[in-house]
């Protein structure tokens, strides 16, 4: 269900709040750490520096290093970044013009609605 950036920026970020605070973690620990590739994880970092869930840190004691307490950041908060995740809450296959009369629709809306309300409540704290 969720993307593969919405899976490894979780990863990283649940790597980070679970680490010491006071020591930056550079995204190549990162990257060796979580097996993500080094370049597809630059470009999730600084997604998530621009958002303003990550501060960086230049120089020899640099990285990143969260920008709020982890209880503070809900699992959406991150997901959202990475994919649209309203686009499945209308239809199991991620179609814009669906008018609910297949015989998924029914059994799908709860479903996605419990999604939504674990992603909501659940923060990255749970994480580590």
């Amino acid at each position: 269900m969720l993307s593969q950036t919405a899976i490894y920026a979780l990863r990283a970020v649940g790597f980070i709040a679970g680490s010491d605070p006071t020591r930056p973690i550079l995204s190549s620990h990162l990257s060796e750490q979580l097996g993500i590739p080094q370049n597809y994880l630059s470009k999730i970092m600084h997604r998530l520096v621009q958002a303003g869930f990550l501060k960086s840190k230049r120089g020899t004691r640099g990285g990143f290093v969260l920008a709020r307490s982890a209880s503070k950041i809900t699992i959406k908060d991150i997901i959202v970044l990475f994919m649209n995740i309203d686009q499945f809450e209308q239809c199991f296959l991620g179609n814009v013009k669906c008018d609910g009369s297949c015989g998924m629709h029914a059994q799908w809306k709860p479903i996605m609605s419990e999604f939504k309300s674990f992603i909501n409540k659940n923060t990255i704290d749970k994480l580590f």
